[in-house]
């Protein structure tokens, strides 16, 4: 299967934020730098994933982004749809 860096870097960031403990959020530039994902590239990616409701956003302090649902719920396939990503 050929996935998009796009799509990738969906799975990446949907996966770490899968294994924080429930509730919590991260930055958008903390959650970069522990995945690995560009820092002026990720809040693209994660605001695609807000909007098809596998994240939610907090502001301010103590914001961030966390999942939206418990991560048992949340399909690769949801993942790769709310990217766009074509599977190959």
């Amino acid at each position: 299967m050929l996935l998009s860096q796009t799509a990738e870097y969906a799975l990446r960031a949907s996966s770490w934020l899968a294994v924080c403990p429930p509730g919590t959020a991260l930055r958008a530039i903390d959650l970069a730098r522990a995945t690995g994902i560009p820092s002026h590239y990720l809040p693209k990616i994660l605001r695609r994933l807000v909007v098809a409701g596998l994240l939610s956003s907090r502001r301010g302090q103590g914001g961030g982004f966390a999942l939206a649902r418990p991560p048992d719920e949340i399909r690769l396939l949801d993942v790769l749809t709310a990217v766009d990503a074509s599977i190959a």
